[in-house]
């Protein structure tokens, strides 16, 4: 299905490749959250919030930080071989996402397939925004190069990295990735909620500006 896709994308067949890169993405997430699916449900599982103050405890120890933990912002960047790419910031307070503080980033500065390029200049754009409440932690999207990059534009905000495909967090200064598997439940759950709700953030702005494209594409054939 990647190889369809991208053979679509270079003929410039952009609606189909959507529509397998969206059969693609469905088929990954079944795989990601299969482990989850075969875990018994138990009426103590409310959710990624249930207990923020134990989550925070675990995120703290294995980010080794000391600082409280209540604002994590996600981000994610969307496009097909870097066609209108948008980047997405969504909000966690105190383990609840509060949708009023989403913001959508149309990416500007960057051609092609660049994720790593895309998720830097969000981050820069995201921190011109002073009005803005800083976030206590940063989740990107991806591995140890999109973790590098984007420690270029921070300074002191704590930050990981969560790789879809392998299910790790990258976490600054330390030489191996952490399975997400291999948190307490309610932190394994919370950091799959920030990842899963960022995507789909990101994937529905995309899904728009890409309709405006091809509508205003038809309307000056």
């Amino acid at each position: 299905l990647k190889k369809e896709m991208k053979n679509a994308a270079r003929a410039q067949e952009y609606e189909k490749a959507a529509r397998l890169r969206d059969q693609t993405e469905g088929l990954e997430n079944i795989f990601a959250h299969r482990m989850l699916l075969e875990k018994p449900f138990h009426p103590r599982h409310r959710g990624p919030d249930a207990n923020w103050t134990e989550i925070q405890r675990i995120i703290k120890q294995t980010l080794e930080i000391s600082s409280p933990i209540s604002r994590v912002e996600g981000y994610d960047i969307s496009n097909i071989s870097g066609e209108s790419a948008t980047g997405s910031m969504i909000v966690f307070v105190n383990g609840r996402p509060d949708s009023s503080q989403y913001r959508m980033f149309r990416i500007k500065t960057v051609r092609g397939a660049n994720d790593v390029a895309m998720h830097k200049e969000v981050i820069r754009r995201r921190l011109n925004h002073p009005e803005w409440p800083y976030p206590d932690l940063m989740v990107i999207d991806g591995g140890q190069p999109q973790l590098n990059a984007v420690r270029d534009v921070i300074a002191k905000i704590p930050l990981v990295a969560l790789a879809k495909r392998e299910e790790e967090l990258y976490i600054p200064g330390h030489s191996k990735s952490t399975r997400l598997r291999s948190l307490p439940h309610g932190t394994e759950m919370f950091f799959r909620h920030v990842r899963d709700e960022s995507h789909r953030f990101a994937k529905k702005y995309h899904h728009k500006l890409r309709e405006l494209t091809y509508r205003n594409a038809h309307n000056h054939e």
